[in-house]
């Protein structure tokens, strides 16, 4: 942290007052001549008055931010979104942004459950935990696992967007994850300590402080502390995690400020699962699927161990003009680095016994990123029509190494009774070998009309994309799009119906055409990815659903096959079309809903194959019933992943599978002392399955049943 520029910051847009309550006439009148002082209602601590508020059944919020299209309701949003809360993280004692978003059926991660990394697919579409956003903005996020005790929400717009939030450090397009940092809340000091036990031997305190100070409670402070140590993943494997994550923000009268610090740290040792690999075996092929999965707790790689730093730093300002304009600046970074067995975590099947080839990765790899981005925010009227009018300008710098040394698929082991490799000495840092410069300028225009009846939102992202010259390639890269939106939102019907509709673009780099091509040293244009979507959004007494259908058309770069050189060509497609449904809120008075289903097909338009790892049916549905016992809540969820291709030449499948997962919560006082008990079971049954792919032909192995046990006390 100590080369991260801080700049100036704010605290988010538009602090809202506190709601106040008349006196009625007749305490009025029998207290003609005394002062009547104003009621003041309090926020509980999972909600701050410039967030929206948490939609009923308290598990996710009725609206959300959509980068430049600012703080939305659920059904004003012209894009499919869904904003997730503390609560429904506690509820499952999380510990990481894989916990919460297991609950979202458009997301299937694709590394194992509690790896070092965590990587999952968004849409049918690859995202990273580099590309998560924090308070809006790209590179401040850890670059492996991000840690969800600091955050109070969990933002996630499906689809293709870079006009709304740019682009980030690793390209993805699948959409955007944007986590809310957690603020000082006022009329109330926080002072909680948890403390939590995982199966088999992992335990963890919590300490999560906050208040406002002054007469006026301008100057408020939240921190977030974490240290947890056990087994935890593989069977025999120890983790540790250590975080800390402090909030700043100051509020005056014109003006806003914020500041945003964290470091965290995992550390693996004496373990890892396995990711396996089947392509490669001839006699599976064949047949065409794969064998029983081993137990989700086998430890693949006993003697694996690394380490994983981040910090970050996000500062924020914010000016009113007047009372319709408003200027921002926000500006931070991030640097993480990573050292040890981290990845090696791979095998090839070559037997019907088991038998594999076991690969072993000593790894070092760095990041860094630089971020800002300022811009004017106005409100104004043309006629009848009024605008909500925001233009920005944005720069991220990202670059990246990473060295191995390697014993690749060196040794005989079996996936079922795992031996102990011998590991290959730590590698010799070399420097950066990606560096990329995105600079962009954004304008979006959301016209009103009719009494908020039609919402037109039209604006446009110009996006310049560098990648300077490094070691391993022979020129830089310079490019540039501009990328348009068009969206609309209409209520024919009044205020319970909303249709939605958007076309949307996501943008990645191209690429200086290497050697051994026709068109060898030709700078390829920007790869635009395009999304066409239609949806509705019905609210039904206290429940909220959104149901769309989208197709998106992501290119990629192929070889021609021309002869005696190919041409590199933007010529293939990958075609995704899907179906979604999502719905949270009350079913009844004590029974609440989340959840959702997901349909898609996805296909590469070159091969006319379908894209491997990319389930078919996705379903995430979570209920929850709060009992006549006071303070008594249980519910569960249970997770549907459907079959898919587990390798691109379509010659294995991997099966559909389901998990029940329970959970149950108490809230009670010892004394006057507010204590809350949670208790969580997943994968009730403990069934072994695959759970999905990491990389062509990689299949997983799911976790086995896991306890989760947490006592939160409130001083």
């Amino acid at each position: 942290m100590h080369r991260i520029a801080l700049a100036v910051s704010s605290l988010l847009v538009g602090t809202a007052a506190l709601a106040q309550t008349e006196a009625p006439e007749a305490a009025q009148a029998s207290a003609a001549n005394a002062q009547v002082l104003p009621e003041v209602t309090i926020r509980s601590k999972y909600e701050r008055e410039d967030l929206p508020s948490r939609a009923p059944g308290l598990k996710a919020a009725s609206g959300a931010r959509l980068g430049i299209l600012g703080a939305t309701s659920i059904v004003d949003a012209p894009v499919h979104v869904n904003a997730y809360t503390r609560e429904l993280a506690e509820d499952w004692s999380a510990l990481t942004l894989q916990d919460v978003l297991e609950n979202d059926s458009a997301v299937v991660f694709t590394t194992n459950k509690n790896h070092l990394l965590q990587n999952f697919n968004l849409r049918g579409l690859d995202m990273t935990a580099m590309d998560i956003a924090t308070n809006g903005l790209y590179g401040i996020a850890p670059a492996n696992s991000v840690p969800i005790e600091m955050f109070e929400r969990v933002e996630v717009l499906r689809g293709p967007n870079v006009l709304l939030s740019g682009m980030p450090p690793g390209s993805s397009v699948a959409g955007t994850v944007n986590m809310v940092t957690k603020r000082a809340l006022p009329r109330q000091t926080i002072a909680d300590l948890t403390v939590s036990y995982s199966s088999h031997s992992y335990f963890q305190a919590h300490a999560d402080v906050g208040k406002r100070f002054g007469d006026e409670e301008r100057l408020g402070i939240r921190f977030n502390g974490v240290y947890g140590k056990g087994e935890m993943g593989a069977k025999d494997e120890d983790q540790s995690r250590r975080v800390g994550a402090l909030g700043l923000d100051y509020l005056g009268d014109r003006a806003r400020f914020s500041l945003d610090l964290y470091k965290s740290v995992n550390k693996i040792d004496g373990g890892s699962p396995g990711m396996f690999s089947f392509a490669g075996n001839a006699a599976i092929v064949g047949v065409g699927y794969l064998l029983s999965p081993p137990s989700g707790d086998t430890n693949m790689f006993r003697g694996t161990h690394g380490k994983y730093d981040n910090s970050g730093v996000l500062a924020r300002a914010e000016l009113d003009f007047n009372s319709d304009w408003q200027g921002y600046i926000a500006a931070g970074g991030s640097e993480a680095e990573g050292k040890g067995l981290l990845f090696g975590t791979r095998a090839i099947v070559t037997g019907a016994d088991g038998t594999t080839r076991g690969a072993i990765y000593n790894v070092h790899t760095k990041s860094e990123r630089r971020t800002a981005e300022a811009g004017v925010i106005g409100k104004f009227d043309t006629g009848a029509i009024q605008h909500r009018l925001q233009l920005s300008a944005n720069i991220l710098k990202h670059k990246e190494g990473t060295y191995n040394t390697a014993c690749a698929y060196c040794y005989t082991t079996n996936m079922y009774e795992p031996v102990t490799p011998t590991f290959p000495a730590a590698p010799t840092w070399g420097g950066y070998t990606v560096k990329n410069d995105f600079r962009s300028l954004a304008v979006a225009d959301t016209l009103s009309f009719a009494d908020d009846k039609l919402l037109l939102t039209i604006g446009g992202r110009h996006q310049t994309v560098k990648t300077p010259l490094v070691s391993n390639r022979s020129s830089d890269y310079s490019e540039s799009r501009f990328s348009p939106m068009l969206a609309a939102v209409v209520r024919p019907w009044g205020e319970q119906i909303s249709l939605f509709g958007n076309y949307t673009e996501g943008l990645e780099p191209g690429q200086v055409v290497g050697t051994g091509y026709t068109n060898t040293g030709e700078a390829l244009a920007p790869k635009v990815t395009k999304q066409f979507e239609l949806g509705v959004k019905v609210q039904a007494g206290e429940l909220t659903h959104t149901f769309s259908a989208y197709q998106i058309k992501r290119p990629s770069f192929i070889s021609n096959n021309a002869s005696p050189l190919p041409t590199l060509v933007d010529d293939g497609e990958q075609r995704l079309r899907g179906l979604e449904w999502s719905a949270f809120g009350n079913l009844t008075k004590d029974v609440s809903l989340l959840g959702g289903i997901t349909y898609i097909e996805s296909e590469q338009r070159n091969t006319n194959l379908d894209t491997y790892g990319t389930p078919d049916w996705r379903a995430r549905i979570g209920m929850d019933w709060t009992t006549p016992v006071q303070g008594l809540k249980v519910g569960g969820r249970v997770i549907y992943t459907g079959k898919q291709w587990l390798n691109s030449a379509n010659t294995i499948r991997l099966p559909s599978w389901n998990r029940l997962d329970l959970n149950a919560s108490y809230a009670t006082k010892l004394g006057n002392i507010p204590v809350r008990f949670n208790g969580s079971v997943e994968n009730v049954t403990d069934k072994n399955y695959w759970i999905g792919t990491f990389s062509d032909g990689f299949a997983m192995p799911g976790a086995p049943r896991t306890f989760k046990l947490s006592a939160t006390v409130s001083f």
